[in-house]
Parts: structure tokens; sequence; C-alpha cells
């Protein structure tokens, strides 16, 4: 099993891939199923790659990756499971997705 997370980041770093200040789309994987468990843990995780204002949206289990039917979200499931956290940010800030 594997907790999913589906919610949105500000970015506060600089960077020529992303802008400080944009709201980004996420989705994370978490082998530790229970997220009030980790909070800090999701925090600093996204902190320490310059994220912060993270607001989570959504979480549910999964069974395993071969639902998902993205590769790339297949491949941080993965890390997920070797690493225990791994997410992947979309590339277009919120405000373009209006």
């Amino acid at each position: 099993m594997m907790l999913i997370i589906a919610g949105t980041a500000e970015f506060i770093g600089e960077t020529d891939k992303f802008t400080k200040g944009n709201l980004h789309a996420f989705t994370m994987f978490c082998s530790n199923e229970d997220l009030d468990s980790q909070l800090k843990e999701i925090e600093t995780f996204f902190n320490d790659r310059h994220w912060d204002e993270i607001r989570i949206e959504e979480a549910e289990l999964l069974e395993g990756n071969e639902v998902l039917a993205n590769d790339i979200l297949k491949l941080a499931y993965n890390k997920a499971s070797e690493e225990g956290l791994s997410v992947v940010m979309q590339n277009s800030p919120m405000s373009d997705a209006a």
C-alpha cells in the first residue's frame, strides 16, 4: 500500500525551471500510509526543495502502481517505495491552468 497525496505548493526558490511565488499542483507518494504521523516530514521534504504554503487537497491509499496511467507517476511511486517520499510537481503554474 502507498499513500498518494494531491495538492498545491508555492515555489520560494530561485531557478530557471520555476518562478518564485508561483503555485504549482503536485502529486506525492508516501510509503508510510499514516498522513498525520508524517506531516512534519512532508513539510521538510518540500521546504528542502524550495516549496512552501503546502496545501493537501486529497489523500488516498493505493494498492499498487498498476492503476497509474502515467509513466512519470509510476517512476515516482517506485522511488517512494525505495526512499519513503517522492513528489511530481506540475511544470505549469496554477495560474496558467485557469
